[in-house]
């Protein structure tokens, strides 16, 4: 989806120091444009929460719209809320992997809502406001007010995680992605043809054992 990108202006950014440390693009979105090139599933809040990854913060998860959430348009499955009416409105979710690119989907964006990529020890690569993303008028169903955020590190940076934070109702997201660095691992969520690949590959080594006891058995 990279034809499809769109290249954030610096000056819409709010970067922390003085040299840029992490590229922002963006595709627009409904349905969600899909992960960069090179990126897996992370962390798709269905379930718990993969082994290296946490959340921390004022959040809530929620499927469908109500007057509290609205789903980023044409996702169906459970997402991501952090609003102003939950505590502080800021939530932080943390990796135990190095990454060198993170995207996730981000739904009916709003002025008041904003995104803070993190590196090591914590520090603020980067800082995004939805007021620099277009309309950013919460808009629930328009491509440009639904868009896959794609963050991409700078050499000799890596990302470790990334803190959402809205002072209104609310910031809707779904579906991170990403990519670890250095030919790491960043595990993550298992695609389901991965899962279908682990089951027939549990059920070989299963037939295999029982092969062995049959012949064992027999002599």
């Amino acid at each position: 989806m990279i034809s499809k990108f769109a290249a954030i202006a610096a000056l819409a950014m709010l970067a922390a120091g003085s040299a840029q440390a992490v590229t922002v693009t963006t595709a627009n979105g409904a349905p969600d444009p899909g992960f960069g090139a090179g990126e897996s599933l992370l962390v798709d809040f269905n379930n718990d929460l993969p082994a290296g990854y946490s959340l921390t913060g004022a959040f809530a998860y929620a499927t469908g719209s109500s007057s509290s959430a609205a789903a980023p348009a044409l996702d169906t499955s459970r997402y991501l809320v952090v609003s102003s009416a939950i505590s502080d409105g800021v939530a932080t979710l943390r990796t135990a992997f190095d990454l060198s690119s993170l995207s996730f989907y981000w739904g009916s964006i709003d002025a008041y809502n904003s995104v803070h990529i993190l590196g090591l020890n914590g520090a603020t690569l980067l800082e995004l406001a939805g007021s620099s993303l277009g309309p950013a008028n919460g808009g629930q169903w328009q491509e440009a007010t639904n868009r896959r955020v794609y963050f991409t590190a700078d050499p000799g940076e890596v990302i470790t995680g990334v803190r959402f934070a809205s002072t209104g109702i609310a910031f809707e997201l779904d579906d991170i992605a990403g990519m670890a660095a250095n030919g790491g691992i960043a595990a993550g969520v298992p695609e389901p043809a991965t899962w279908s690949l682990m089951l027939i590959g549990f059920g070989m080594i299963g037939a295999s054992i029982r092969r062995k006891q049959i012949k064992t058995a027999a002599a």
